[in-house]
């Protein structure tokens, strides 16, 4: 295994009943004869086929379009769409804003979504254009996208906090806040955005600010107790000196200040994905921790799932996957044919399939028995 894909710890969880993330400026054409539609390289098995010369990097599941396209963004190979039999990439020649990419989504007019290194790009399933005109807005690292139930899209960019569009007017969230323990913090990266079932809005930061809910008046701001703090929990240097006195968490706090993802599950239950205390659910009354005395160790979970059959759990950089059914957990790993451990994002499909983006430009897709590969990739 390449050890320099592997060299960051990471987790992944998705949980079977409880758990599950430019207006008209210059526009291309996609004909036949501009896109690149790539065929399969093994027999009848398509895989994605790497374009620009990327040597390493990610390929993250985002997206199953209403008419049952994948989408998949990479860091520096544009975006790749599936349509159940070949791929096709979009880059900047094909007028995608930039090749790194990241969040992907589809609004209520159809129109698809696309955060990247230079702003949110349209596609229209014809066309690529950037979705607001403003130069300064072009210029945004987006790091997440949302589309509310009142059609607001809600976007985050690096060292910008959180936006707000409601058609006309922008408005900006969290872009510097107070920390009680940290003092002053710029917010450097919102990672994910979600829209429970009550209709607030949540935030998680990967910049040691939590979590936030946003009921449409206020926000009301989640982070780990001040022992988290005292304890050295969050890791700003070595553990707690003391070998009598150990942080105990309390469940009236959650449980890390770096997340990397959140979900809600069919019961309302809030899921948190950090980054070293496992995972964290939070029923709107206490927060219960799945961290060092469950079966994974707390790495760092890096996304969250709610699946229709089995649940997948969580998956260290160095262990793969674990499923979850409430009560016990199961691993898989490149053993079992999973590309790579080190996952970065995992999608459903309409027909239960499991995708799975890995480090080192990995997809993978599990059909309930076995995994098979769908990209180009090669141990190093």
């Amino acid at each position: 295994m390449n050890n320099h894909c592997l060299n960051i710890n990471h987790l992944l969880l998705s949980l079977l009943f409880v758990v599950t993330s430019c207006n008209a400026q210059v526009k291309t054409d996609l004909t036949n004869e501009n896109t690149n539609q790539q065929t399969p390289i093994e027999g009848d098995q398509p895989k994605i086929v790497q374009t620009q010369g990327v040597t390493s990097g990610n390929i993250t599941c985002e997206l199953q379009d209403r008419d049952g396209n994948l989408w998949f963004s990479t860091s520096g190979e544009g975006v790749y769409r599936f349509d159940g039999k070949s791929f096709t990439n979009f880059t900047t020649k094909d007028g995608l804003c930039d090749n790194y990419t990241s969040t992907i989504i589809q609004v209520k007019s159809g129109n698809i979504l696309i955060g990247t290194n230079a702003g949110i790009c349209k596609y229209d399933g014809k066309n690529f254009s950037k979705y607001f005109e403003s130069d300064s807005l072009a210029k945004f690292d987006i790091t997440s996208l949302l589309e509310d139930r009142v059609g607001n899209i809600w976007f985050s960019a690096m060292n910008k906090g959180i936006y707000r569009y409601d058609g006309t007017n922008l408005s900006n969230f969290l872009y510097k806040y107070e920390h009680p323990f940290l003092a002053d913090k710029h917010e450097k990266m919102i990672s994910d955005i979600i829209q429970d079932i009550k209709g607030n809005i949540w935030f998680s930061s990967f910049n040691r600010g939590g979590v936030w809910r946003y009921d449409g008046k206020t926000l009301t701001h989640f982070l780990p107790s001040a022992d988290y703090y005292l304890f050295l929990e969050d890791e700003r240097s070595n553990a707690y000196s003391s070998s009598e006195t150990k942080y105990v968490h309390s469940p009236d706090y959650i449980t890390d200040d770096m997340i990397h993802s959140m979900t809600e599950d069919k019961a309302g239950n809030i899921w948190f994905a950090t980054r070293r205390h496992g995972i964290c659910r939070y029923d709107g009354k206490k927060f219960t921790s799945f961290g060092e005395s469950e079966v994974f160790l707390s790495y760092g979970v890096t996304t969250i799932l709610e699946d229709k059959r089995e649940a997948f759990g969580s998956g260290t950089d160095k262990g793969g996957v674990f499923s979850y059914d409430g009560k016990t957990f199961k691993n898989y790993s490149t053993t079992n044919g999973l590309i790579n451990n080190s996952v970065r994002s995992i999608l459903e499909d309409k027909d239960g399939n499991l995708w799975f983006g890995t480090r080192c430009f990995g997809l993978s897709r599990f059909g309930g028995k076995t995994f098979s590969t769908f990209s180009e990739y090669k141990e190093e």
